[in-house]
């Protein structure tokens, strides 16, 4: 029997607010030490640490208001730390002040949270005719603790495109307020219900929201929310995106939204698909990612004073000054376009965009010339080999971009509109094969597991026609929708034909691509969607099967889609896992399994930081030994915007990015990976600086060459220090 996902959160929230008492004694205690050390920078960053994670993890629980006085001493601390003048007297009163402020508030029982009584329903599902046998509705949604008037919706704590936005929900209703919530955490967004006006500036001004989704009418006022929200962009330099909702559908308050600063406004009762549509809009959701451009270039200064050009414009942009490095880089990077220089020792551009467009993958890739070639004949023989354009040195920096800017988004523009599903934004039947061959190629290359998934909506004809094509559309987007957002930008998702969607999940095992997948699943299950004829819910059915199980592409897509119709056979709305073999699998890298104090298993996934390749080939051999899988980022900045459908428990990170000037870099690291182990990895001469990092944050350490046995020890004492703090 499933684990009731209500009393798994309260026994949560129960064991976090036992904590709460000790949590705020540790910032208080660490607060006296920093006066007492005249300020030192050190123990400041420790008191720093403590007020981050009370301010991160609070609302969370239910505790927003005292998260929210966390968050004040982690902002008035990281303002003081980033600077090297002392801390002056009105910021240290004010400091000081939130601090007694916490004390107070667990003194006197101001954190206590209730459990409501309320929980919404859940919708109509779309069942089969009488004939059929029903298939079962989607279980209740479960309601989370309400903190007074003030209540925190924990979102998934899988974040694969991107951190969930922070929205707050000002809504006196609380059924209908609690049942947006719901659906509007389904694609992840973090959800602070407020129920009242009072307190609104003050959280605002703590969480900084993406947006704020507000009521119009409260026993305040008929305009009441209007008025908030205009006393509240007053005071802000940027003002806060705000979409109304309301049971009002006049002039008078639409006209009062408006001049509020509103940017939307739905009339009650809320299609949850169209709010979503706006705060995607509002929130950034929906914007193009940066262009991606590759320059190849033996002058390594200038390719490097390109991609900051390029960069700061807000581009992705990589050099490289190897031009047998290209093809690889195609592939990895996928860059939206290519700037060759035309004369290179090894090959020229010439010779190099002729290699690049033998292959059919990268024929309408577009191809710059930039060179100090002024030789006209020499240009248009350049141009005639397929190259777009050709750009004469030396360039400023701004004509560069313009050029780059403008050529790259066309070709995006066009590459969109020939590879992608018109209706929902996925990949169309064909890229997305094309795609998954790719895929299944890098699979075998790299010996990585490779996850395939065949996805069906369940009775969808029976949607076209009880509600008409317009509402089955709808249904389409919000599923797509639903799948971007929860789903990495490196995994494939594609509509494949009609109601059917294929889903490719890299680096991941079919159990782990089946716990994904069936939590997207019960999400889909429980959204509303609304049509002539009222309010109703939908259900999809998924078979998997991947590498290495099956070894060619055609394969492991014939297994998925017979574990498809295996789910549809037994009653829908469920997912079923290929467990058949097309021949025995060879070694491939699986996670390293680890006994934990409740009698599971503890699987180790380790993200190594560090562009040392000596360290980079050590730990790779250490870890591929003992059967732990890893992946690899050069850098922090890389690692906080690193994706995986598990995300990593084990941050193998290079000493010297950690340390001294850098050790922000591990609080960041800390917050971004909270439920992972942090270990600093250096070389043996450097010891004492590797123990050094402990009291800054990390694990453990590890020092390079391995001694025999030092992996193994090491994952012994984080189990060990795993089992004490449970």
């Amino acid at each position: 029997m499933k684990p009731d996902p209500a009393e798994q959160f309260e026994a949560l929230r129960r064991r976090y607010a036992s904590q709460i008492g000790d949590r705020v004694e540790a910032i208080v205690t660490a607060w006296r030490q920093l006066e007492q050390s005249q300020w030192d920078k050190t123990v400041g960053m420790e008191a720093r640490q403590l007020a981050h994670k009370l301010a991160g993890s609070a609302a969370m629980f239910g505790f927003a208001d005292l998260g929210a006085v966390a968050r004040e001493i982690d902002i008035g601390l990281k303002e003081w730390l980033e600077h090297d003048q002392p801390l002056d007297v009105a910021a240290y009163h004010a400091l000081a002040q939130q601090v007694r402020l916490l004390q107070r508030m667990v003194k006197e029982g101001k954190v206590t949270t209730v459990l409501p009584e309320s929980a919404s329903k859940p919708p109509p599902v779309l069942a089969p005719t009488p004939a059929d046998q029903p298939s079962e509705p989607p279980p209740p949604s479960t309601t989370l603790p309400q903190p007074l008037a003030l209540h925190s919706y924990a979102s998934s704590s899988r974040e694969p495109n991107g951190r969930p936005h922070t929205i707050i929900l000002v809504e006196d209703d609380q059924d209908f307020a609690i049942n947006l919530s719901e659906q509007l955490q389904l694609f992840n967004y973090d959800v602070h219900l407020v129920n009242d006006l009072e307190g609104l500036p003050t959280l605002v001004r703590a969480l900084n929201p993406a947006a704020i989704v507000m009521d119009v009418v409260f026993p305040s006022g008929d305009l009441a929310g209007t008025e908030s929200i205009a006393a509240i962009q007053r005071e802000r330099t940027v003002p806060v995106p705000v979409i109304y909702i309301s049971q009002r559908d006049d002039f008078t308050a639409r006209l009062a939204a408006v001049r509020s600063g509103g940017h939307a406004y739905f009339a009650k009762p809320v299609d949850a698909g169209r709010l979503i549509e706006a705060l995607d809009r509002l929130t950034g959701v929906e914007e193009n990612t940066p262009l991606r451009v590759l320059i190849v270039d033996d002058d390594p200064d200038f390719g490097q004073r390109c991609v900051q050009s390029l960069e700061t414009a807000g581009m992705y942009a990589r050099a490289i000054a190897d031009p047998r490095e290209t093809l690889d880089q195609l592939q990895t990077f996928q860059p939206d376009l290519i700037i060759l220089d035309v004369y290179m020792p090894i090959c020229s551009g010439k010779e190099l965009a002729s290699v690049i467009r033998q292959q059919d993958r990268y024929v309408g890739m577009p191809i710059v010339f930039l060179s100090a070639e002024t030789n006209r004949s020499q240009q248009q023989s350049a141009l005639s080999l397929g190259a777009d354009d050709f750009l004469a040195k030396p360039i400023t920096p701004e004509d560069l971009v313009a050029a780059i800017s403008a050529r790259a988004g066309r070709a995006r523009y066009i590459q969109r509109f020939l590879l992608r599903d018109s209706l929902t934004g996925l990949l169309n039947h064909q890229a997305v094969e094309e795609e998954l061959a790719r895929e299944f190629a890098r699979a075998e290359r790299l010996q990585q597991p490779l996850a395939i998934v065949m996805i069906d909506i369940d009775h969808f004809k029976r949607v076209n026609d009880r509600y008409g094509h317009i509402i089955g559309d709808q249904v389409l987007r919000s599923f797509a929708r639903l799948l971007h957002q929860r789903l990495r930008k490196s995994d494939l998702i594609g509509r494949h034909g009609g109601e059917e969607f294929l889903i490719a999940l890299p680096n991941t095992s079919v159990i782990e691509a089946r716990t994904l997948i069936d939590g997207i699943r019960e999400s889909f299950s429980a959204l509303r969607h609304y049509g002539p004829a009222g309010v109703f819910g939908v259900t999809f059915s998924a078979g998997i099967a991947g590498y290495p199980q099956h070894r060619s592409q055609i394969g492991a897509m014939q297994a998925a889609d017979a574990a498809l119709y295996q789910a549809k056979r037994a009653g829908r709305n469920r997912v079923v896992v290929d467990m058949t073999s097309s021949e025995a699998p060879s070694a491939i890298t699986m996670a390293a399994i680890v006994p934990s104090p409740a009698g599971q298993q503890l699987n180790w996934r380790a993200l190594i930081i560090s562009a040392n390749g000596i360290q980079r080939r050590l730990l790779r051999q250490a870890l591929t030994e003992h059967n732990i899988m890893y992946d690899v980022v050069d850098n922090v900045e890389h690692a906080l915007t690193y994706e995986s459908p598990i995300p990593p428990n084990l941050i193998l990170v290079d000493m010297t990015q950690i340390e001294g000037v850098r050790t922000p870099h591990l609080m960041s690291l800390r917050d971004h990976f909270t439920a992972a182990r942090i270990v600093t990895i250096a070389p043996a001469a450097a010891e004492p600086r590797a123990a050094a990092t402990i009291a800054f944050g990390t694990d453990d350490y590890l020092l390079l060459p391995l001694a025999a046995g030092a992996l193994p020890a090491l994952l012994d004492r984080l189990s060990a220090s795993e089992r004490n703090a449970l």
